[in-house]
């Protein structure tokens, strides 16, 4: 025989049992009195069944869950809810590390805790004959086919009548929801300060090689050098990565003659096309790298 401190509102969910079974008689949102027959008890005994119908229970998730044909033993000590039955409906139990959570898809509709050596759980009787669980999982689902429409976008669609299976509109909390519509992070109003002058310092990178996309003289890479004060950049186009030394003294003859300013310092990213010859060319002409 159990033996456990509990309160009338108190459910067992139990893998074990045949049926949903109360001794509550005022739980009942639909009722049907009757001989039923009889349960058998954990010590052997037999109880009679006096009464069937259906249960709305409401979990503190929020999500609220029909039982149906749940029997009334009234020498019944406990409230049972057989999970098997749940599984029937639809429904997926979850036992482990001392919870139990029903969920219907990605809807978490109830969750319990583990009391001795039985799942227990909580919920309040809602006296409401429609199953709100239903509408409930079919308004979540409704609002991701709409892409993750507003509640108020919703409730105009309702009232229209082209939501099937939409009774009355109450989204949950939806995490895509909350984080597609949060706010970048503003920009700091004191910006990385850049050089003062033009050619205080030059960035340079290399991209390629472009396998699909060639230029018609053959070319799968190109170079840039940007200009840190006006980030104005040149682009020289390149066959291979051994001509960024090339190109670089084109465009340090170049941009010295058009600007008549000194290239002063020139920053990469160290690659090998920037080492040997090129870093020796920079020594002499006194660009620090």
């Amino acid at each position: 025989m159990i033996n456990i401190a509990h309160d009338d509102l108190s459910w067992v969910v139990d893998s074990g049992a045949t049926c949903h079974v109360t001794s509550q008689r005022d739980f009942y949102s639909s009722y049907t009195p009757g001989n039923f027959g009889n349960v058998r008890m954990g010590n052997n005994g037999l109880s009679k069944i006096t009464g069937i119908g259906d249960i709305c229970l409401k979990f503190d998730t929020g999500i609220k869950l029909v039982l149906h044909n749940v029997k009334h033993v009234p020498d019944m000590r406990l409230n049972l809810i057989f999970a098997g039955l749940l599984d029937d409906d639809g429904y997926n139990n979850n036992f482990g590390k001392g919870i139990w959570k029903l969920t219907r898809g990605s809807l978490i509709v109830a969750r319990g805790k583990r009391c001795s050596n039985l799942y227990m759980t909580h919920p309040k009787i809602f006296k409401d004959r429609v199953n709100v669980v239903v509408n409930t999982y079919m308004t979540d689902l409704w609002h991701k086919r709409l892409g993750h429409i507003s509640e108020k976008g919703m409730s105009l669609l309702l009232k229209r009548n082209v939501l099937p299976g939409v009774h009355d509109i109450h989204l949950k909390k939806c995490s895509h929801c909350l984080a597609g519509k949060q706010n970048r992070v503003s920009f700091n109003s004191n910006p990385p300060s850049r050089k003062e002058n033009i050619l205080d310092l030059v960035h340079s990178d290399v991209c390629g090689p472009m396998k699909k996309t060639m230029t018609l003289g053959g070319c799968s890479y190109f170079v840039t050098f940007i200009d840190d004060h006006f980030r104005k950049v040149w682009v020289y186009t390149l066959k291979s990565k051994d001509q960024v030394f090339e190109m670089f003294k084109q465009f340090h003859a170049s941009v010295e003659r058009q600007t008549g300013k000194k290239l002063k310092c020139i920053r990469t990213d160290n690659g090998g096309e920037y080492i040997g010859p090129f870093d020796a060319y920079c020594r002499y002409h006194g660009i620090r790298q």
